[in-house]
């Protein structure tokens, strides 16, 4: 491994210091590159063959997973490596169900409601290395993540190797749900995916492979109408930040994992030890001894770095410079280094978390960006095979409020069309606000550890009513309310009423609140304020005002501690819950002699007030204000 003192390097020289190999993209290789594609898009198919004789040293072909063909690809597998593919496949798809990204509805103002909603790309191509190792875990670290996301042409390129993909990759795949793998490699894999020529064309590429591959994932970027790209993902790569308390052994085997990928991959060392680089060098030539890919790894330890840092700070300078596409930290406290990381594609925090669990078994898609591009790109994801998109929703309430900003900021940029197309909404909406009649609905699902409440209010229905709360005195209360206001109440509520009534009552004067203040909307147009009711010797006086700041003012006494199962207690507690959570200032005074007259004079009244206080008016805001 080259040696670096970092500090004593001046600017030029740490820059070479991190350089990648310079084969990676020599000017001859992205000639050739080029030229394949060239002759591809001119020709067709049969540049195709014959630069896959060329290259493969066969024709493309195209093998398709019948139950004959996986059958026999598993027989020639022990079980446990079928359950190995098969937790893989588990793993990562847990992973990205977990990760998958979800719709969402932001209302940015009162009329204007931004749905983001996801859906698949219709087709992707995915290229999986099998050159002199074939890497099952790619195919299911891609297919599965497409998979996920719903995407319905999945098209699965290997390069050919002997007889045909060798079982454990016909297994995987068939487990992954996938129907065909076109045996094709390299650039010209690449070209057929980008070109629609013998496989079918793809939306959208992903894979990593050598130099070649890279390339031309990236010539295919460039075509027109071409297809885009993951991101840039060449040959492997490490970088380790160990200090002197790291285990050498473990530090070289990371390192060696990579290197025996490929010639091309670099592997960087980084400690805050001198004598931990001696002990990491030892360990990997101890190593390297009896390792199949010895040749392989050798050539690739040629690119190899140890840079020695005086600290950690850095190392963190160092790693976010290299940007790598797997960093290791196998520090005393990984978890806060990892914290000042903003570029890798994937950090392994700690001595066990080895990168190679990463590769076959976490979860997360080991197709992550190389060559400093994790400066700019993640890892493959669910989201990679995605697109967002958004749904905008105004309406003249939201118009009017908008218009006016948009039509400025458009004649500030000397878009004139643009304006009047804001403006004559603004014009229009107050009787396009005249026209929209709305339903007031407001549905309230309300859980907690007491209780479970689901409420339906629909202020422009006088029926149904019915009530469940299991406290049978409020449900006559909350069927009083309902019956004098003139609309339409549904609540159901399962509580904690073993212990007492108190959780299901609050709870479920909170959920009725919110129900309403959900029916009201945006609150134009209602009478906002509301009422005096006798009852026999009793008499309830409710004020409301639906203006949108809660208070309570209760002026009354209940000598009689229950009514039935309903302590009276409750009373100024259930209108208290309701004034909070609809968002109302309620004044209450009752008085008389009978407890159960007064109670249910005050829910009555209630009922009567908001008859009053919510009857549409017109389309304007009930305030002086223009808002609520």
């Amino acid at each position: 491994m080259k040696r670096f003192d970092w500090s004593e390097l001046a600017a030029a020289e740490r820059k070479g210091a991190l350089a990648r190999p310079a084969q990676r993209r020599s000017p001859d290789l992205v000639a050739f590159v080029q030229r394949l594609f060239d002759e591809v898009a001119a020709e067709g198919e049969p540049a195709l063959r014959r630069w896959a004789v060329q290259l493969d040293k066969r024709e493309p072909a195209v093998l398709d997973l019948d139950a004959v063909c996986i059958d026999r690809a598993r027989a020639q597998l022990a079980r446990q490596d079928l359950e190995a593919i098969e937790f893989a496949i588990d793993q990562v798809r847990y992973y990205h169900e977990a990760t998958k990204p979800a719709p969402r509805l932001i209302e940015t103002m009162t009329g204007v409601r931004i749905e983001q909603t996801w859906r698949p790309i219709e087709s992707c191509g995915l290229y999986v290395p099998s050159g002199s190792a074939p890497l099952i875990s790619t195919l299911i670290m891609l297919a599965e993540p497409a998979r996920v996301a719903g995407v319905r042409g999945r098209v699965v390129v290997t390069p050919p190797s002997g007889d045909g993909p060798p079982p454990a990759m016909i297994a995987a795949a068939a487990a992954c749900g996938v129907e065909r793998i076109w045996l094709i490699g390299g650039a010209q894999a690449i070209a057929a995916m980008a070109l629609g020529v013998f496989t079918p064309k793809a939306q959208k590429i992903f894979g990593p492979g050598n130099a070649y591959v890279a390339e031309a994932k990236r010539c295919a970027a460039s075509l027109p109408n071409g297809p885009a790209i993951d991101l840039p993902a060449g040959p492997s790569e490490l970088m380790v930040i160990a200090d002197r308390g790291a285990d050498a052994a473990y530090v070289a085997a990371d390192l060696l994992s990579q290197a025996e990928h490929d010639a091309d991959a670099q592997v960087v060392l980084v400690s805050t030890s001198q004598e931990l680089i001696a002990d990491v060098e030892a360990e990997v030539a101890k190593q390297l001894a009896n390792l199949p890919r010895e040749a392989i790894a050798r050539q690739s330890l040629d690119q190899a770095r140890a840079i020695f840092v005086r600290a950690l700070d850095e190392a963190v300078e160092v790693a976010n410079d290299y940007a790598p596409e797997h960093l290791s930290l196998q520090v005393r406290e990984p978890g806060a280094l990892a914290e000042r990381i903003n570029s890798a594609g994937a950090i392994f925090v700690g001595p066990f978390s080895a990168e190679t669990l990463g590769d076959y078994v976490a979860g997360p898609s080991h197709v992550l960006p190389t060559d400093a591009a994790a400066k700019a790109f993640g890892g493959v994801s669910v989201a990679s095979f995605m697109k967002s998109l958004t749904l905008q929703t105004v309406d003249a309430d939201g118009a009017r409020v908008l218009g006016p900003r948009a039509a400025r900021l458009a004649r500030l940029e000397g878009l004139e069309a643009h304006a009047r197309a804001a403006d004559i909404r603004v014009t229009n909406s107050d009787a396009m606000s005249a026209r929209i009649v709305r339903r007031r609905r407001g549905a309230i699902e309300r859980n907690t550890k007491e209780t479970a409440i689901i409420a339906t209010v629909d202020l422009d229905a006088a029926a149904p009513v019915t009530l469940a709360t299991g406290v049978g005195f409020f449900d006559h209360m909350l069927e009083q309310v309902a019956h004098h206001g003139g609309f339409s109440l549904k609540l159901t509520c399962t509580g904690d009423l073993h212990i007492d009534a108190h959780h299901t009552i609050e709870d479920c004067a909170i959920a009725f609140g919110q129900a309403i203040s959900a029916a009201l909307g945006a609150r134009r147009g209602i009478a906002r304020y509301g009422f005096v009711l006798p009852m026999d010797e009793a008499e309830a006086r409710v004020s409301i005002d639906l203006g949108g700041r809660p208070y309570l003012v209760f002026e009354g006494a209940f000598s009689a501690p229950t009514l039935g199962e309903y302590p009276t207690e409750m009373t100024e507690h259930i209108f208290r819950s309701l004034a909070q959570s609809l968002g109302a200032a309620i004044h209450v005074e009752v008085a008389g002699e009978n407890d159960h007259h007064k109670t249910e004079a005050c829910f009555k009244a209630l009922g009567r007030a908001l008859r009053q206080a919510i009857r549409v008016e017109g389309s304007e805001l009930p305030s002086t204000k223009g808002v609520i």
